[in-house]
């Protein structure tokens, strides 16, 4: 019988790892409509056609209030809930826009304006059974859907503000129904940063769960920034909802959805709400037309709806370069970098939208896919071959504790360098300040200007940014690496490798030409270095650069 290579902690991860001890629950799946923003005929019934039992829609608070302590839930934009109701599913409703009659409806501020808010979240609730949530806000860490003096602040003075709104919505939404869930939070991205403050100005105290919308986030890296926020010690026990994730394009968007709905489940997340359910104005890829024909993001859904939602899961990865989750005792989802796959007899191989497909021979880095047996234990039914690779910079990024440039799992060092000065690469928790990307990333507070993430590099004016790999044996490399500078930088980046102490490449990266890397045969023993550096061209304007680092054998 063919086993499975053993599971290895997520430890390679930098996070820690429960899960392998004692399985987890894999979240519950939903997808966001928009009933609230006018009467689309057949709507809820091709919803529930698909298997959709959660949902998330809005609720206009000044088309509900229109005099004040008069609430009226006459038309279909604010009677919606009870169709919801009649089909047995259920929405959660964002509370987020304010009312003219209060505060010249901007977001909500005064006291009078938030006693109103908790007043009309208590009857929004109180009328419909069909409510099992509210999620107070929407991405107010950013300012699309914030009016007013809000709008206005920092996003730090803005999280400070954001906590005596969630009070007033959660206090009106206990006091008519004390079960009900309330989301708090509410941002775009995981920014550490901001969070972190609603924390520390106890907005914990009054939601049942955080809502997050992790669309900068790249589901690799999905499992590493949730464990950085949950260093906050209020964070690092409060369950987390997806409230919103997505992608334009529909050919993309089965593997995207798949690959992080398993990466939500090995972060802890509970639910998770597809952005769209249906066809809106964005280009957003839906599960379903106007006409109700389900797109492959809809058969995407309906397969993780049917094999893997709210299953037990467990980490299916046995190294840090390959990605998977095995839900129950019977199915896997698989991907990362390319190594030999064989299966057992008995098994059958599926694609990101449930189409049977010939057993893959290899896995491939983007598209997941899914093994189900109907004989054995999934887990003795699939043995993956030898893995070449030894480094990768993006499969290994990994978020320090303190200020070590060697975090365990992690094949490079990384850190900066000001000629012979080392500088750290902390962690940093993402939108603690302006400018800054609004989810964690390694950088400095003292030096501003350079920046590191799984995907990009931002060296400083005279900072370089290093990777360096020790290597621990006698053994002979592949090096292969890509620079690519954004398009505001205006001259690029120089790029410097060194083997074994020599310089072997200079070269530079430009927004026009990015560098690629291609240096086979580098013969290594115990204890020589392979080290890449990355500097300005001449001016640091502009040179955030993409950059993927790998080394591997033949």
């Amino acid at each position: 019988m063919l086993r499975f290579f053993a599971f290895l902690c997520a430890a390679q991860l930098a996070v820690a790892c429960p899960a392998l001890a004692e399985p987890m629950k894999a979240p519950s799946l939903g997808a966001a409509i928009n009933l609230s923003q006018g009467v689309q005929p057949g709507l809820v019934e091709q919803a529930r056609a698909l298997g959709l039992l959660h949902l998330r829609d809005g609720m206009n608070w000044g088309r509900v209030e229109r005099a004040e302590g008069v609430y009226s839930f006459e038309g279909p934009r604010t009677r919606f809930p009870d169709t919801i109701g009649q089909t047995g599913s259920a929405v959660t409703i964002v509370t987020n826009w304010g009312n003219p009659i209060y505060d010249n409806g901007d977001t909500p501020y005064s006291p009078h304006a938030l006693r109103a808010l908790s007043d009309y979240v208590a009857a929004l609730t109180g009328r419909f059974p069909a409510i099992d949530g509210i999620e107070v806000g929407n991405e107010f860490n950013g300012v699309n859907f914030v009016r007013g003096p809000l709008r206005k602040m920092t996003s730090t003075e803005r999280a400070r503000a954001y906590v005596p709104m969630l009070r007033a919505a959660s206090k009106g939404a206990k006091a008519a129904r004390p079960d009900l869930r309330v989301l708090g939070g509410a941002t775009h991205s995981l920014p550490g940063g901001y969070l972190w403050q609603i924390m520390d100005d106890g907005g914990a105290d009054y939601m049942d769960a955080l809502a997050v919308h992790p669309y900068t986030t790249l589901a690799e890296q999905f499992v590493r920034q949730m464990a950085v926020l949950r260093r906050h010690p209020v964070l690092a026990q409060l369950p987390v909802e997806v409230t919103e994730f997505g992608t334009p394009g529909a050919g993309r968007a089965p593997a995207h959805m798949l690959r992080n709905y398993c990466q939500f489940a090995l972060g802890g997340v509970t639910r998770a709400i597809w952005f769209p359910g249906n066809l809106r104005g964005e280009k957003m890829a839906p599960l379903f037309t106007p006409k109700g024909l389900v797109t492959p993001a809809g058969r995407a859904f309906q397969l993780i709806s049917g094999r893997m939602a709210e299953r037990s899961v467990m980490d299916a990865s046995d190294d840090a370069f390959t990605y998977g989750c095995q839900f129950g005792n019977d199915v896997m989802v698989l991907w990362g970098a390319p190594r030999a796959v064989k299966l057992a007899d008995g098994v059958v191989a599926l694609d990101a939208t449930g189409a049977r497909i010939a057993a893959p021979a290899i896995l491939d880095p983007v598209a997941p896919v899914v093994l189900i047996s109907d004989q054995s234990p999934i887990s003795e039914a699939v043995m993956l071959g030898p893995q070449v690779l030894v480094a990768d910079s993006f499969y290994q990024f990994a978020y320090p504790e303190e200020d070590e440039t060697l975090v365990k799992g992690d094949g490079f060092e990384r850190f900066a360098r000001k000629g012979q000065k080392t500088i750290p690469l902390r962690t940093l928790p993402g939108q603690e300040r302006s400018g800054v990307p609004w989810f964690p990333y390694r950088g400095h507070p003292d030096h501003r200007d350079i920046r590191l993430t799984a995907d990009s590099l931002l060296p400083g004016g005279d900072k370089d940014i290093v990777h360096r790999y020790t290597s621990p044996s006698a053994q002979i490399l592949h090096l292969r690496a890509r620079f690519a500078p954004g398009e505001r930088s205006e001259d690029g980046v120089k790029v410097v490798v060194y083997v074994g102490g020599t310089e072997r490449l200079v070269a530079e990266a430009t927004a026009e030409v990015p560098l690629e890397i291609d240096l086979p045969d580098l013969a290594l023993t115990s204890g020589d270095v392979i080290e890449i550096a990355v500097s300005d061209n001449g001016t640091p304007k502009g040179d955030v650069t993409e950059y993927r680092i790998s080394l591997s054998h033949k």
